[in-house]
């Protein structure tokens, strides 16, 4: 029977809390097998620890350990990457905690639950999962000193307040490091599967798919404006625009003639921008009225769209700007993202109609809802212009009985007539899908927008919250002398929706009546705005902390250096950092120095040396004063009279009964200490054994 390494008991609890602690991040969201081995390798340690049960041999360990590999290759088809890679050390570091035989092995098994902490950030990066960081390294920290102090009587609370000092001291180095230290990419950056879900809007929509988002309490992004906020009925945030139509389902094209490079204009890559982006920089420098600045927060989407308000400019000059008035990143966002944007909407009408692009924005394909093509030409014939024509499709929806509801009738082959003229019950990309279509087949060119509408504004941090139940689609027409014009057929039907939100227009949903049931609650409300602010304030200064605002923080205190003078600066700045806490380390552990009145006894010894008495350090002063009468007789009073006041001195009471032993702090202390030095150099004076008057340095 192996024996089992004993924990100090007094170690053991700060032991088992760590282990436990540091892996049930990863028990949330691992497989169920992981969920079940960590209690079960606790308990079996508890067991273990009152040595009712031996320590499994080498042939069950392994057994464990294949079984381990085999669920990891269950759940997740390999070993390799974050999350199976994740999952395998969780295992692994569960059936350590069984095999622990020695000393080592509790050393082994801290290390580790310091490294499955710190991946537990590949999936929590919020306040809360650091605060929760935080109370478990101050268990694996306590736990430290308990099992290098394996005597009795010690309280585990002793390494506790121990263990929160050391993290204590820590912090302000640890906030120093974040400022200072180059930025390189976080661990969440990791890429994961390639087979997990995206989130959030798709590069297509087919009536059903914006109203199942819809019904999402996730978070989009969040939006902080540096000045005034957009009213809820301009709250556009556009993210694709979809303009290929195969009568079922619309997608995001371009014409053919039109190439990527007059599409998408990226501004740090050289080259001339393309007209139309010279004409919206050239009305931009002009002061247009109306003017948003705002930062956003998105969430990973593995997209590479942006959401912003409509004519969005970008600080970050690697971000591309479409031409359908759009912002997109380069890559897939695979974390959080954030980016600054000025944003102007009267720029709208500034962008042309390409040449190819008008009959791209025209197409519809054969044989697909031939009602409401003939009524699209007939009323296109009875108005005056495109803008009676679109005035007239809206007040139809608002006077008609239309309705606005997320549980539509399922639609056929022919989904525009069946919606428009049989179900007449639908959710924003119905109406958007008609109206574009009702458009196109009157010769106007159109096209669906998708993004988000609106935001729950939060007072606390001026900032704007868009979860996926914002999610809504509109159209956008081409108007002569007017550019691309939005249109919001949904706001004819529903302007509830526009004006105040999804739960007021869905009024009877179980939505709505879970938001309202919630705000009733006292404090409810108060408190998830608080939580929000807290939630956002962290991405913002920790998350969002990366080399751009590094830069921007260490210009404004160093001024605009050069990109080199600042990696020096950098640089120089962590060694110095190294180099101070390596001092600070030696000092603190250096061997504990001599009291002043030690000083003075091996001072004496010093002088007694030089003058050919032989006398040994173990001496206490009264034996040395015996030693130097019998070698040196002439100064024989004036050490015994030093011996004494040494004596004294050192063992003399304090006022509160305490004995002083030599501190120098002490009252009375310095008097004496000044007589003994004044009795030490007054044997310079004095004949030595056997020799001439000599004056000695007796320092």
């Amino acid at each position: 029977m192996a024996r089992v390494y004993q924990v100090p008991h007094h170690a053991f609890g700060w032991l088992v809390a760590g282990t436990a602690l540091a892996a049930l991040p990863h028990l949330l969201h691992g497989p169920f097998w992981l969920q079940a081995l960590l209690p079960l390798a606790v308990a079996g340690r508890l067991v273990m620890q009152r040595g009712r049960l031996s320590v499994p041999g080498r042939g069950l360990r392994v057994l464990l350990l294949g079984g381990v590999l085999l669920g990891t290759l269950y759940s997740h088809g390999t070993v390799l990457g974050p999350e199976a890679g994740t999952c395998l050390l969780v295992g692994a570091f569960a059936l350590k905690l069984l095999e622990m035989v020695r000393l080592r092995d509790a050393y082994v098994l801290l290390v580790l639950g310091y490294f499955v902490l710190a991946t537990s950030f590949l999936f929590y990066q919020g306040p809360l999962a650091a605060a929760y960081s935080l109370l478990v390294l101050l268990c694996l920290t306590a736990a430290l000193p308990g099992i290098n102090r394996p005597e009795a009587g010690l309280r585990s609370a002793v390494h506790g307040r121990l263990a929160a000092v050391m993290l204590l001291q820590a912090l302000p180095l640890m906030i120093l490091l974040f400022v200072l230290v180059p930025r390189v990419g976080p661990l969440w950056s990791l890429e994961f599967n390639q087979q997990r879900a995206r989130t959030g809007m798709s590069d297509s929509m087919a009536p059903g798919e914006v109203s199942n988002l819809s019904q999402s309490t996730e978070l989009a992004f969040r939006a902080e404006f540096h000045g005034a906020v957009p009213p809820p009925a301009q709250r556009y945030w556009r993210g694709l625009t979809y303009s290929w139509f195969d009568g079922r389902r619309w997608s995001q094209a371009r014409p053919r003639d039109l190439p990527q490079r007059d599409y998408v204009w990226f501004a740090e890559r050289a080259g001339t921008p393309p007209d139309w982006a010279v004409d919206l920089l050239a009305a931009r420098e002009q002061g247009p009225e109306l003017a948003y600045r705002y930062r956003v927060v998105q969430e990973p989407s593995r997209r590479n769209w942006l959401y912003t308000l409509a004519v969005p400019f970008a600080d970050d000059r690697s971000l591309g700007l479409v031409r359908d008035m759009r912002l997109v990143s380069q890559q897939e966002l695979e974390q959080r993202f954030a980016y600054s944007v000025t944003s102007y909407p009267g720029l709208a009408g500034q962008i042309p109609l390409a040449d190819g692009e008008r009959a791209f924005m025209l197409q519809l394909p054969e044989g697909f809802n031939p009602r409401a093509r003939t009524m699209a030409r007939q009323w296109r014939d009875q108005a005056a212009s495109p803008q009676a024509y679109a005035q007239r499709l809206l007040n139809w929806f608002r006077e008609e009985p239309f309705y606005y509801t997320l549980q539509p009738a399922l639609l056929g082959e022919h989904s525009v007539d069946e919606f428009l003229f049989d179900s007449r019950r639908g959710f924003c990309e119905h109406y958007a899908s008609a109206f574009v279509f009702m458009m196109r087949a009157a010769g106007v060119p159109a096209r669906v927008v998708a993004g988000y509408q609106g935001g729950d504004l939060n007072p606390l941090g001026n900032h704007l919250s868009v979860h996926q139940y914002h999610a809504h689609a509109w159209a956008e027409i081409w108007l002569e002398g007017h550019g691309w014009v939005e249109v919001d057929p949904t706001a004819a039907v529903a302007p509830a929706r526009i004006e105040q939100g999804l739960e007021m227009a869905l009024e009877a949903s179980d939505f709505s009546l879970l938001r309202r049931a919630g705000d009733r609650v006292p404090g409810l409300r108060q408190l998830r705005q608080q939580l929000d602010y807290l939630q956002f304030a962290w991405q913002k200064w920790v998350l969002s902390y990366d080399q751009t605002q590094q830069m921007s923080l260490l210009q404004r205190w160093f001024g605009r250096a050069s990109l080199m003078t600042t990696g020096l600066l950098l640089a120089l700045g962590a060694v110095l950092i190294v180099l101070v806490l390596a001092l600070w380390v030696l000092l603190r552990h250096r061997a504990p120095g001599r009291t002043a009145l030690q000083r003075e006894y091996r001072a004496m010894l010093r002088l007694l040396r030089r003058r050919g008495v032989a006398v040994s350090e173990a001496l206490p002063p009264r034996k040395l004063a015996g030693q130097v009468r019998q070698q040196w007789p002439a100064a024989a009073a004036l050490v015994e009279q030093w011996a004494r006041l040494y004596e004294h001195s050192t063992y003399a009471k304090a006022p509160g009964g305490a004995n002083v032993t030599g501190d120098t702090k002490a009252p009375g202390i310095r008097r004496p200490k000044r007589a003994l030095r004044q009795l030490r150099r007054r044997l310079r004076w004095v004949r030595g054994p056997g020799a001439a008057r000599t004056v000695q340095d007796a320092s």
